[in-house]
């Protein structure tokens, strides 16, 4: 077993045994169905948040380097899509723990979507060269 896969074990340990704490204090701590339902919406609006807010340092990158090399298109336009659908279903019963992290996901996608317009036709293509000045030879 390499490096990178022991590390990944230990990522999914630690998650597992995460998920496994939470539910434990909830159901011995928590004893009705809205307290319950309370501390987990919290946690799905801290973790939901967090994943729709990742590429927020692609963002930068993109800012910086003035490419969009790094950030996919059908990436952002997915997590676009996927925030705009679960917030337009989180309207339906109107459940704020779904509301708040995928309207902030809507939101991050659109700006992902208007920085990937902003920045396309700067970006080198895949397989073009870059243009290299060679020397001129002087006469000896």
């Amino acid at each position: 077993m390499d490096l990178l896969q022991l590390k990944v074990l230990k990522i999914l340990a630690a998650e597992v045994s995460f998920m496994t704490v939470v539910v434990v204090v909830v159901l011995l701590t928590a004893h009705t169905h809205e307290r319950r339902s309370l501390i987990v919406g919290i946690f799905c609006i801290i973790f939901g948040t967090c994943m729709y807010a990742s590429p927020l340092s692609v963002m930068k990158m993109v800012i910086q380097t003035k490419s969009v090399q790094y950030m996919p298109f059908t990436l952002s336009l997915a997590s676009f899509l996927n925030g705009v659908v679960w917030t337009s279903y989180a309207f339906l019963p109107f459940d704020i723990n779904l509301v708040i992290p995928n309207g902030l996901g809507a939101l991050f996608g659109l700006a992902q979507l208007i920085l990937y317009a902003c920045y396309y036709k700067s970006t080198p293509k895949a397989g073009t060269k870059a243009e290299v000045e060679l020397p001129t030879a002087s006469n000896v």
